[in-house]
């Protein structure tokens, strides 16, 4: 049947692994065999029994193995933690159209290091800062992102098809486990295909709805986010200092006008109060005016 199918020889080999846990039907022939043959339908049963309870214990740690074996387990990968420290981040943006310019000026204002990637020759025609790379990738495959150095990647921006946008944020999280993943969705009917790699997903209909509804309700709040008319800006600061390892929030003295409203440790986000307790390697979100945010960087990157 999976040869029909046109599964790859590979599975059809390895695909008998994964009923070695169906116990359903076995029990149930259990007991009509020790209903239909009394004299030795009770002993034989017992033995049916007891090798259904043998394939459950062996069966779902070999499931596992033959997932992996046939590089079906789609987990993320690691990325390597020291190798970010005291460097500019960097994103890897894919595409070069008006909204992924925008997107990049905004990210090269707040001091990321740029990185275009395209699929085709079309993009070279845009123009880009003399300062920031231009990569046609032939490709999309592992061998060809390691080529241009996709695993230093702080974050991944795709604004390509929704296909090629998959493609991406696939090899991003199981290869190099990149935390932060934004896609532009072409088709809002994609966005649970993203939701299993913890995909950010926006789609330009919906969020200009939202943007307006928030503006409408709460202005001051989205003059924050959109960065309109507010003298106060978010940013996230990474905590450095081990001396600051264990010291809670209401601690540290902080400007008065700063505000700290969440805490990513350890692939978790955390609502963050006054107890909350620091630890070495926290990215903590702040917001504030410019020179107080410097102010609680010095505090946090810089040991005393």
């Amino acid at each position: 049947g999976a040869m029909i199918a046109g599964e790859p020889m590979q599975h059809n080999r390895l695909s008998w692994v994964a009923y070695i846990t169906q116990a359903g039907v076995g029990l149930g022939l259990a007991k009509e065999i020790s209903v239909e043959f009394p004299d030795f339908g009770g002993d034989f049963s017992t033995l049916l029994i007891a090798v259904i309870v043998l394939n459950q214990i062996v069966g779902p740690p070999l499931f596992k193995w033959v997932i992996n074996r046939v590089n079906e387990s789609h987990l993320r990968g690691s990325k390597d933690k020291d190798s970010e420290r005291n460097r500019t981040r960097e994103v890897m943006i894919f595409g070069t159209d008006d909204q992924a310019s925008a997107v990049g000026r905004l990210l090269k204002a707040q001091g990321w290091h740029i990185q275009w990637v395209c699929m085709d020759s079309k993009c070279a025609t845009t123009p880009i800062e003399d300062d920031e790379a231009l990569i046609i990738l032939p490709r999309l495959d592992a061998e060809h992102l390691e080529e241009i150095g996709a695993a230093k990647a702080d974050s991944v921006v795709a604004m390509l098809s929704d296909d090629e946008n998959y493609r991406i944020c696939e090899l991003f999280y199981e290869t190099y486990g990149t935390e932060t993943l934004v896609v532009r969705l072409n088709d809002l009917t994609n966005r649970e295909r993203f939701r299993s790699m913890d995909v950010l997903t926006v789609h330009p209909g919906t969020a200009t709805v939202r943007l307006l509804d928030q503006f409408t309700r709460k202005p001051d709040t989205a003059s924050l986010l959109m960065d309109v008319e507010s003298k106060y800006r978010l940013r996230e600061i990474y905590v450095r200092d081990p001396n600051l390892h264990g010291i809670a929030l209401r601690d540290m003295r902080l400007p008065t006008d700063t505000l700290i409203v969440a805490i990513h440790r350890n692939e978790n986000d955390i609502v963050s109060s006054g107890y909350t307790r620091l630890r070495v390697n926290d990215k903590v979100t702040v917001i504030g005016t410019p020179k107080s945010i410097e102010e609680v960087k010095l505090k946090f990157e810089v040991q005393a």
